[in-house]
C-alpha cells in the first residue's frame, strides 16, 4: 500500500524489506557449544533492532539463508567505582552498563562449510 504522499505505509511488506546499513552486530562466543554441533551464532546488538531487522541484514550482507531468529533482551549491571580508602567515602561511584540485545541465529545446515572457522 502507498499513501497519497508516496511514502510507504508502517506495517507492509515494503517496510521490513528495508535494510539498514548502521545495524551493529557482535558476535559473542558460545560458551562449551560450537558452531559445527549447533547451527547457531550468537550476536550482541541495539535493544531497538527487530529480529526481521537482523534477517534482513544478514541476507543483504553475508548472503546468509537464516531459518530462525530468537531475541533475548538483557538489562545492564549496576557496577561501582571506590576511589580511596575508605568504603563509605563520598567518592564512591555507580554506574550502569547499557543495555542490550543477544540475538541467536540459526542457520542453514548446508551453510556450515561456509561460515565455520578453517583450522589450519
Amino acid at each position: 500500500m502507498i499513501n497519497p504522499l508516496n511514502k510507504p505505509v508502517l506495517g507492509t511488506r515494503l517496510m521490513n524489506s528495508v535494510f539498514f546499513p548502521n545495524i551493529k552486530l557482535q558476535v559473542i562466543r558460545n560458551s562449551g557449544k560450537t558452531f559445527e554441533n549447533t547451527n547457531k551464532i550468537m550476536f550482541k546488538t541495539d535493544c531497538s533492532v527487530g529480529k526481521t531487522d537482523i534477517k534482513t541484514y544478514m541476507k543483504a550482507l553475508y548472503d546468509v539463508n537464516v531459518d530462525k531468529v530468537n531475541t533475548i533482551n538483557v538489562q545492564g549491571r549496576i557496577k561501582s567505582k571506590t576511589k580511596g580508602l575508605q568504603k563509605r567515602s563520598k567518592l564512591n561511584s555507580k554506574y550502569k552498563t547499557p543495555d542490550y540485545k543477544k540475538a541467536i541465529i540459526t542457520v542453514d545446515p548446508s551453510l556450515r562449510a561456509q561460515l565455520s572457522r578453517g583450522k589450519n
